[in-house]
Order: structure tokens, then C-alpha cells, then sequence
């Protein structure tokens, strides 16, 4: 249960109950659905036959570690990897990047959130008002704050360490602190909603800023206009666009 709850408040999980389903789709294809656990990469790798050449994923999250192992092993891949519905959370920050060749379907939604580099950066008071929302009882509170700090910090380093594997910017991680503070004016404009704040990267700043090529981003510039924003009722997501971010240096 603590290893659940450590996630959860490191990735920003909305579905943590049980593994993915991986099962075959087609003659060419595989789907992942659900949030990303250990074991997942063994899954996949029990479904692969001669032609396979897609995967199709539909995740709101999951284990950042097991979503790395997850894109250490698609990047040494050559299939499509297409987001049907959704890719959050760990499948934003790890997976989808670390694919070759990605896009995301039309009515789909590429969310990223906090990364581990930026969670591993706040407080202990953050952290402690985090485990108290999640349940942790009072005497509990100094204990679980230490450990949480500790493995944010842990994660943070493998992070790193995929981002540096992958040639990944650093930036990646990092830039949505920037993109959280602009959406704050936005969420006003949905007082009765719980917008979870979120951020769609277009493909050329994905490419021209940290190093992710490959991306086919389908409508997504046709949806996030004229204000530069999405609300996702399905995720309780705003999704916000690169508007508040600068150039590449």
C-alpha cells in the first residue's frame, strides 16, 4: 500500500488499483490500457510475433519506474507507439518520449504533470499537506515525510538518468512549473470544476527543446485554439499549450 501511495503522490496517478491490461489488437498491433505497473514490459513482450510493428496505449499513469523500463525497452523498438485515448501522468513523462515514432490520435490527449525533478523540489510542508489528502494519519506524518522525501529524490535521480540515456533536454522535466503558474488565471474560468492543471507540448517544441523527435501531434493545434487551452471533462484535466513558455534558448 505505501509503495501505491509514494507513486500516487510522485506522478500525479489517478489510477492505481491493478496493472495494465496488454493484449494483442491485431496481426500488427498491441494495446496497453490502464496505469503502468511492474511487469508490464514482460506483458508486452509475451504478445510479440513477427509483424508487429504498433502499440497503442490508453494510460492515465502509473509506476515511474516501471514506465521508464517501459520506454528503455520501446526505444529499442521500431513501432509506432499511438495514444487512442489518453497518455498521462508516467505515460507522458516516459514513455511517449522515449518511443522512436509516437502521434497522438485525433480526440486523444497528451497530458504530462509534475515530473519527479520538480515534486523531489518542494517542501516539507508540501509533502506533509500531500500525505495528509492521501490519508496518512497524524502520527504518521513525520515518518512518511522523511521516506517521502527520500524516494522522490530517488526517482528523481533515475529521471535523470533516463533523461541523460535517451539525449532527453533536462528542460522537459522542468518546464511545467512555468506552464502550471499561467494556468491559474485560466482555471478561474471553471470555478464549480477540479481541474487538475496539465500540459500538451506541440511536436516542434518537443523536437527543437528537448530532443523528442518523431512526434505526429494530429488536431492538437486546431483544439488548443484560439485560447491556447483544452478542458477534458472525461479527466477533470486543463490541458494547457507552450504559450507561456519562451523560445529555446
Amino acid at each position: 500500500m505505501k509503495r501505491f501511495l509514494w507513486a500516487g503522490v510522485m506522478a500525479g496517478v489517478t489510477a492505481l488499483a491493478g496493472a495494465a491490461d496488454v493484449s494483442r489488437t491485431g496481426s500488427d498491433s498491441i494495446a496497453l490500457r490502464g496505469p503502468i505497473a511492474a511487469g508490464d514490459v514482460t506483458k508486452l513482450q509475451g504478445l510479440v510475433a513477427p509483424g508487429t510493428a504498433l502499440l497503442r496505449v490508453n494510460s492515465d499513469g502509473g509506476d515511474p519506474q516501471a514506465a521508464m523500463q517501459l520506454g528503455r525497452y520501446l526505444r529499442e523498438q521500431p513501432w509506432r507507439l499511438v495514444v487512442d485515448t489518453v497518455c498521462a501522468g508516467s505515460c507522458a513523462l516516459y514513455v511517449f518520449p522515449a518511443a522512436r515514432h509516437k502521434s497522438v490520435s485525433d480526440g486523444a490527449v497528451l497530458a504530462l504533470q509534475e515530473s519527479a525533478f520538480l515534486r523531489a523540489q518542494a517542501d516539507r510542508v508540501h509533502m506533509r499537506r500531500s500525505l495528509v489528502e492521501a490519508g496518512v494519519a497524524p502520527e504518521d506524518l513525520d515518518g512518511e515525510t522523511m521516506a517521502l522525501a527520500a524516494q522522490l529524490a530517488h526517482t528523481a535521480a533515475l529521471e535523470a538518468a533516463f533523461a541523460a540515456e535517451l539525449g532527453i533536454a533536462p528542460a522537459f522535466y522542468r518546464d511545467f512549473r512555468q506552464v502550471a503558474a499561467q494556468a491559474d488565471g485560466v482555471r478561474q474560468r471553471f470555478p464549480d470544476q477540479e481541474a487538475a492543471v496539465h500540459w500538451w507540448p506541440g511536436a516542434a517544441r518537443l523536437q527543437r527543446c528537448y530532443g523528442i523527435a518523431g512526434v505526429q501531434e494530429g488536431t492538437r493545434a486546431a483544439r488548443l485554439a484560439p485560447d491556447g487551452y483544452l478542458y477534458v471533462p472525461a479527466l477533470s484535466a486543463l490541458v494547457m499549450g507552450d504559450q507561456a513558455l519562451q523560445a529555446c534558448p
